[in-house]
């Protein structure tokens, strides 16, 4: 891990306090989170995403299994995906929360014989995914909300999202939804971020260093990882298997804490930038300052899941 990275409890008062200097942390705690603000959140977070997250148009954290941040990593989740899709010989693929269409143009281009549909609920993005996908003949973007699928029964036989599911209002229904929709022995396939078990009992400045991190990244609250396993048991689904990737994001966020951290340290001018710039997009700042110590110290995990209808 990032020598330079800051995870230590010790530091997080300070580093809660450098927050609370420079945002109204009780307002950003208080805020709900729907569908709208949501995607105004990606709307004003566009160039955050675009110029400093990932240049290459990735939204989701990079995979580094060496522990140490490469660019490449932001396919690391693809090519775990493509060797499931391949092995398997998928026909039929769809992707909750596309986004700028990173992933399945990736995988699109590489399963030609496969095909592929990617929605989202931001219209920017599916503006640019569209554009950036013009003579992929086996992929479509289109406006798509994952707590009600506009597809029949069974017309998937593989399913996937990265960092989506995790803005769901109502996990059960998302669940169910993809249940219906995919084919008997399809499979679906998230990388995603969770509140780790036993959260509720985690020191007083943990928790609210996670509960900043989650409305930060317009997420209305992390499920706790054991319950939303049970609600997919519930809905139908097989675990097939859980991985634990949280080690494996830290070289991103340590690259990004670094650049927050430097925001964070001259907070008249980090006034300003904030009076400057759109507070979605500022907000971004206190996510990857705080999340390496969520993750660090067991109140967030980042998990690869695998289910089976």
């Amino acid at each position: 891990m990032n020598k330079n990275i800051v995870t230590d409890l010790k530091e997080l008062d300070n580093y809660l306090q450098k927050v609370s200097t420079i945002f109204l942390t009780d307002n950003i705690l208080d805020k709900n989170y729907d569908g709208k603000s949501i995607v105004n959140y990606y709307h004003k977070s566009n160039a955050v995403y675009k110029y400093i997250h990932s240049y290459q148009g990735a939204v989701h954290l990079a995979l580094n299994y060496d522990g140490k941040f490469n660019k490449k990593g932001y396919y690391a989740h693809l090519n775990e995906l493509f060797d499931i899709m391949n092995e398997s010989a998928v026909k039929n693929v769809l992707e909750l929360g596309c986004g700028k269409g990173f992933n399945s143009i990736y995988l699109a281009k590489r399963l030609p014989k496969t095909e592929f549909i990617g929605i989202d609920i931001t219209d920017h993005h599916l503006k640019i995914a569209q554009k950036k996908s013009r003579g992929i003949k086996n992929l479509k973007f289109t406006y798509g909300d994952f707590h009600k699928l506009d597809f029949k029964d069974s017309s998937f036989d593989f399913i996937f999202e990265l960092e989506a599911i995790c803005h769901a209002q109502d996990s059960m229904r998302v669940l169910k939804e993809i249940f219906r929709t995919l084919k008997k022995g399809g499979q679906f396939v998230l990388y995603d971020g969770f509140r780790q078990v036993g959260f509720d009992h985690l020191p007083e400045n943990l928790i609210q260093a996670a509960r900043l991190t989650e409305k930060s990244l317009a997420v209305e609250e992390f499920a706790v990882i054991d319950a939303w396993l049970q609600l997919a048991q519930e809905a139908g689904f097989t675990l097939k298997s859980k991985t634990d990737l949280s080690q494996a994001v830290m070289p991103t966020l340590g690259k990004l804490q670094l650049l927050a951290r430097k925001y964070f340290e001259f907070p008249c001018l980090s006034k300003i930038f904030l009076r400057l710039f759109p507070q979605e997009m500022m907000m971004n700042t206190i996510a990857v300052l705080l999340m390496p110590f969520t993750i660090q110290n067991k109140a967030h995990g980042y998990y690869k899941i695998i289910l089976e209808k």
